[in-house]
């Protein structure tokens, strides 16, 4: 792990981290490398709480209601806590996620033609992974790999991209082999932790057009 701030950080009262929910998540299994890490440190108090999207998860911290929160590197919207003038970049670590693989409701009867339900992030994976007896006619989106489970589960979606613990919690079992990805992992922190001040906002150049990241 590379620490940039964490021994910055009130070695007293709880450090709260935050991330991508619900239990099964890989996010979770990367928040859970942070708390061990954290109390390997000496912090007595390290709860972990998940929210159902990312962003979610940016609010708490601004608001207070957490100190960290861990983010996959390959998250597509991740610039918004790279760039939000209030955060600053606490660590990076490096962790596999858990097993990805396809799987679906034990015994359950499956068309050729078939739809599978995934996070964005590991998208790629549904081409890699499903098997060849199946014809993919739609990948579905979902906020997490766990809620892609949860949504076979109910019978929404015949398959899903998911984790093997999430296959696990929900009662899948895998139909494909199953592999794990190298992920980076970002913690972020509030600049007020660090005894920082939010630098104050720039006006934006009187240009006829802007750039959004």
């Amino acid at each position: 792990m590379t620490d940039v701030a964490l021994l910055r950080l009130p070695a007293t009262g709880p450090l709260r981290i935050t991330s991508l929910g619900p239990a099964g998540t890989s996010s979770e299994q990367a928040a859970r490398a942070l708390q061990g890490h954290l109390l390997r440190r000496g912090h007595e108090r390290v709860p972990i709480e998940l929210c159902d999207r990312y962003e979610e998860a940016g609010d708490r911290l601004l608001a207070g209601d957490c100190e960290l929160v861990v983010v996959a590197n390959a998250y597509s919207g991740i610039d918004r806590f790279y760039m939000d003038p209030s955060l600053r970049l606490a660590a990076v670590f490096v962790k596999d996620t858990p097993h990805y693989g396809i799987a679906s409701v034990a015994g359950a009867e499956l068309e050729q033609k078939t739809r599978v339900i995934t996070h964005p992030a590991p998208r790629a994976l549904v081409g890699e992974l499903l098997p060849e007896r199946f014809d993919l006619a739609e990948v579905v989106f979902a906020t997490s790999t766990s809620a892609a489970a949860e949504a076979v589960e109910r019978g929404e979606v015949p398959l899903a991209l998911t984790t093997a613990l999430a296959a696990r919690l929900h009662g899948l079992e895998f139909l494909s082999r199953t592999r794990p990805i190298r992920m980076v992992w970002s913690v972020f922190t509030r600049a007020d932790l660090l005894d920082e001040e939010r630098p104050a906002p720039r006006r934006p150049a009187a240009t006829a057009r802007s750039l959004a990241w």
